[in-house]
Parts: structure tokens; C-alpha cells; sequence
């Protein structure tokens, strides 16, 4: 990836030689005068002549910033020294990257994102009345994308370096006449790496969910390497949005940045699980407009040793939205995990009903855990609420399980399931 984006000039290897980097040098990289000035001799400004202010202006924004610390309030539990210490290794060639994914041929309504690029089956690929329409550096419309690409801007996130590593966002536009089609019959998207190698991908995505229309998505994680992701997703007026979201431990890391835009009247949801990684950061900022509903659902069974990060903040400004984000996390040996929630309700958004809960459940001594909910309140006319608790296994359900004729391992697993549930 890294040569096809910034040429040979960034961080030359000798040949034959496996060079490896790191977050920090390659953030270091971008950030320097040289590349943010050669910005405006880019292939992609004079396709899209936006994109040159937006991301120059990320990258200044980046250089000004660098990555975030343990200091910004979304990490300060997290070990962010453990990620911007792993290695990475250079990317592997396109054609390979393409012929790893030749099994689309034989799919339907499956989309995949992979260092930066979209790659759709053929159902999906046709001109079609109310099928999904596609923008990217192939289909390029300008005037769509410059209105796009003016909302990529988060701050004291990874998503800057991200979008610094993927100039050129996907979109994905899901018209209003499609109604509830996506929503009978959802589309697939994979987060994959093109190699099982130490490489990082990097996907900058948006997800246009049109007025009226009612869309399911089912989402898989499954990282090898390293990957970075930063997603938005809008809910234009009366719009459904499920997101069924699985990621999965294959020995790599992952980033996952989600904004949501809830404009009045929409309805979104979002059920995920999650097994942890060598360094995994999940983080949902979702801006809610008027009489909007969001359910944010998880149930996380974090592995032995793995890392498992979350921050999850909902900002309401105007009235009668309805949140509801309830978060459960089973940790096992040598597992941390933390969360992080945040409400901030501003002194319009009268009728808000907001409910936070967290449970965490800690199968050995040695797991670490972390929670804290944070309610910043602006209004009195509210119902909002929060739990969150931290708690081991039970000695007399173990005991009780025992007795019924369950090994330990069994019992256990019949208690992390009956928690989850």
C-alpha cells in the first residue's frame, strides 16, 4: 500500500530485505513538509479538486495533533505503547491482493474492503433500478463526493491517519427507492487483510443510507495482520440502519473507528461481538438529530491475553431521541479490556431517554478490566440512567454446575454464555 500511495519515496527498502515500521514512523512520515506540500501535484486533485483542501487539511491536523495518547479521554485506559510498538511490514503486490478474493465470482450481495479498495460481487456491480450506487476512485462523481468528503472530520481519534493512508474514500449510497430490498435480503461486508503477513490495511468508507430506505449490513472483522478502519455512516430522514458487526481474532490487530449521522427520524442499531486481538480499539461516535432511536448492543468473549478497547459517544442536541447502549464483556487469562461511555445532552435536546449499562465478567485473577461512564447533562427535562459493574465467577454456580455432572471447562463456558445471553 504504501509505495502505490506515497511512491518510492516513502521509507525506501533495500531489496530483498523485509523492512518493518511502525504507527508512529509512518504518522511521522505524513506529517512531514515535503509529502503535505506535494499533496497538490496528487493524481486524485485533479479528479476531485476538494479532496486536496480536506486532506491537506487532515494532515495538517495530524502533524498538529500526532496520534492520540493515553491522555485523550476515549484511550486513557487503553495500552496504546503496545500498538505503536507493533511492526509492519511493507505491502504485498496488487495482483496477488486480487486473486485472493477471485471467490467473490461465485457470491452475491457481498462487498469487500481491503487496503482502501472496494471490491463487489457482480449483483451488486450492475446498473441496476434502485441498486446500491458505488462511488470511488473508478466511479468518480464530483460533485457527490466533494459533499461527502467534507464530513471525514474527527478529531483525537485514529480515524486522521487512516483517512491520511486511504485519500480516496468509498461510498456506498443506498437510494430511498430501494425501500426495505437490503433490508429482506442484507448485504456482507468483510474488513479483510490481503495477507496473513504483518501489513496494514487501511479503509476509509461512507455509508449513505437515503431517506426511507431500511438497510441490513453484516459486517466481519477478520484481521491477520493489521488493519485500520474509519466508516461513517449517515441515516438520512426515516432511515433504518442494522449493523451486524463479528470481528474475529487471526493473530492481528485492528482499529475501528464508526461515526453515525442520525438525521431526524432515524433508527439505528448495532449488535456486536468481539474476541479481542494483540491490540483491538472499537469506537462509536454517533451525532443524533430529532426523534432518533439508537441501540448499541455488545457481547464480547475476549480471549486469553487478547486486548479489547471502547469507547462509545453519543451527543444529542435537539429532542426526543431515545439511546439505549448496553455493553457486556467476559475476560479471560491475561485478557484487558476496557470501556468508556459518554452522554453529552444538550440544553435543547428535552425528552432525551438515554440508558448506559456495562458488565464485566472476569474469569481469572490476572484479567484486567476497566469502565466508566461519563453523563455530561445540559437540560433537566430527561430520563437517563446508568450501571456498570465488574464481578468474577460466581463459586456457587461453578459449585452447583459441578454437581450436575459438568466439568470445569464446561461449566464455565455454560456460565459465559448464560451471561452474554
Amino acid at each position: 500500500m504504501y509505495k502505490q500511495l506515497f511512491g518510492a519515496a516513502l521509507l525506501e527498502s533495500s531489496p530483498g530485505a523485509e523492512n518493518y515500521f511502525t504507527l508512529e514512523q509512518i504518522a511521522d512520515y505524513v506529517s512531514t513538509d515535503s509529502y503535505i506540500d506535494g499533496v497538490d501535484f496528487n493524481y486524485w486533485s485533479s479528479k476531485l479538486p476538494q479532496y486536496n483542501k480536506t486532506y491537506k487539511n487532515n494532515l495538517i491536523d495530524l502533524k498538529a495533533q500526532g496520534l492520540p495518547t493515553s491522555k485523550s479521554e476515549q484511550y486513557n485506559f487503553a495500552n496504546l505503547r503496545k500498538l505503536y510498538n507493533l511492526e509492519i511490514l511493507d505491502a504485498p503486490d496488487v495482483q496477488y491482493d486480487m486473486e485472493r478474493f477471485s471467490y467473490l465470482a461465485d457470491k452475491y450481495k457481498t462487498i469487500v474492503l481491503n487496503d482502501s479498495r472496494l471490491i463487489t460481487t457482480n449483483d451488486l456491480g450492475k446498473k441496476a433500478p434502485f441498486n446500491i450506487q458505488i462511488l470511488d476512485s473508478i466511479h468518480v462523481n464530483k460533485n457527490r463526493m466533494s459533499e461527502y468528503i467534507q464530513l471525514l472530520n474527527q478529531e483525537e481519534n485514529l480515524s486522521k491517519l487512516t483517512y491520511a493512508l486511504t485519500p480516496f474514500p468509498n461510498v456506498i449510497v443506498f437510494p430511498s427507492g430501494s425501500k426495505d430490498t437490503f433490508k429482506k435480503t442484507p448485504i456482507d461486508i468483510k474488513y479483510l487483510n490481503s495477507t496473513e503477513d504483518p501489513v496494514l490495511d487501511c479503509n476509509t468508507t461512507i455509508f449513505d443510507i437515503q431517506y426511507n430506505a431500511k438497510v441490513q449490513l453484516n459486517e466481519t472483522v477478520k484481521t491477520s495482520a493489521g488493519q485500520m478502519n474509519y466508516s461513517m455512516y449517515i441515516l438520512r430522514e426515516n432511515a433504518e440502519l442494522t449493523i451486524n458487526r463479528t470481528s474475529r481474532d487471526s493473530g492481528g490487530w485492528n482499529i475501528f473507528d464508526s461515526v453515525f449521522i442520525c438525521h431526524p427520524g432515524s433508527k439505528l442499531t448495532v449488535n456486536f461481538t468481539n474476541t479481542g486481538s494483540q491490540y483491538t480499539q472499537e469506537n462509536f461516535y454517533i451525532k443524533s438529530s430529532r426523534k432518533t432511536e439508537v441501540s448499541i448492543n455488545g457481547k464480547n468473549n475476549i480471549f486469553r491475553g487478547n486486548n479489547y478497547h471502547q469507547y462509545v459517544h453519543q451527543k444529542s442536541d435537539d429532542s426526543d431521541n431515545y439511546s439505549s447502549i448496553d455493553i457486556k464483556n467476559v475476560g479471560k487469562e491475561f485478557a484487558s479490556t476496557s470501556f468508556i461511555g459518554r452522554y453529552d445532552v444538550g440544553a435543547l435536546s428535552v425528552n432525551f431517554d438515554g440508558s448506559m449499562n456495562n458488565e464485566n465478567l472476569m474469569l481469572d485473577k490476572n484479567v484486567k478490566m476497566h469502565t466508566r461512564p461519563i453523563l455530561d447533562i445540559h437540560t433537566k427535562e430527561i430520563k437517563c440512567q446508568h450501571g456498570c459493574t465488574v464481578s468474577n465467577v460466581n463459586d456457587e454456580h461453578m459449585y452447583y454446575l459441578q454437581t450436575k455432572g459438568l466439568n470445569k471447562t464446561q461449566a464455565t463456558d455454560l456460565l459465559i454464555e448464560s451471561f452474554l445471553c
